[in-house]
């Protein structure tokens, strides 16, 4: 589903780690007419940075993005951390993110992420997926590749758009949830005129909403064929200049 571009006057709050210092300035980009305050520091844990959401968020960000949990080392202080900024989101959407490194695994981790989302008002960007495609991630499989950031910006982005186009607090799921549905409340009243419309049955929760891997891989594909742009020129102008053949021999010359 196509998402509309921010509106003018938007704001959001970005608290991040080593991550967010790389895909910080694709994300102000892809969020081109949105201030974005980002405060991302290499090694932060969540925990470090609930204070940090704590001492910066101010009453104009509509959306905040808390993708930290990456340096965490317990599962239980990551969920503690998760639900502390969400009380300090203040019934705001969020964005958070699924976690990838090496050791140790971080699948308690992305389990403590899944059980956040349920919870509403919550958009996920799904990093693990996007991650797996070849070339996102450094030699180390935790931090990105610059095409990997760029990716990773983008997912972000994506996440903060279906926030402001309706994933926060009126109660209406983001638009890449499939199952989204209008509240109660804001339902037309389909009976005659004068009559309140008959009680619908309550409709299980719905999941959160996870953005595409198939839109991540092409938002991938085309980053890196932008960054190997130039290494495919320089080969190309190597190679025409290999198969040059060399110039005669003057008659007479030593």
């Amino acid at each position: 589903m196509l998402l509309l571009a921010p509106s003018a006057g938007a704001s959001v709050i970005v608290v991040g780690d080593s991550l967010e210092v790389g895909s910080g300035p694709h994300l102000r980009a892809a969020l081109g007419g949105t201030a974005v305050d980002v405060d991302a520091e290499r090694g932060r844990t969540s925990s470090q940075g609930v204070g940090v959401l704590a001492r910066e968020i101010r009453p104009d960000h509509e959306v905040v993005v808390f993708p930290l949990g990456t340096n965490d080392l317990s599962a239980d202080t990551f969920a503690a951390s998760l639900a502390a900024a969400g009380q300090l989101a203040g019934g705001r959407c969020m964005v958070v993110a699924t976690i990838v490194r090496r050791r140790p695994p971080a699948s308690e981790l992305n389990r403590v992420v899944a059980s956040f989302a349920a919870q509403g008002e919550v958009q996920v960007a799904d990093w693990r997926a996007a991650a797996a495609t070849p070339g996102v991630l450094g030699r180390d499989g935790t931090h990105a590749t610059g095409a990997g950031y760029a990716l990773r910006a983008s997912l972000l982005a994506e996440a903060v758009r279906g926030c402001l186009a309706g994933g926060g607090a009126s109660g209406i799921p983001a638009p890449e949830n499939p199952n989204a549905r209008v509240p109660e409340g804001e339902r037309r009243d389909e009976g005659r005129p004068g009559r309140a419309a008959p009680p619908r049955p309550e409709a299980p929760p719905a999941p959160p909403a996870w953005l595409p891997v198939r839109r991540a891989l092409v938002a991938m594909a085309v980053a890196l064929r932008r960054a190997l742009a130039p290494v495919a020129a320089a080969l190309r102008d190597a190679r025409t200049a290999a198969t040059k053949a060399e110039p005669e021999p003057v008659l007479g010359a030593p």
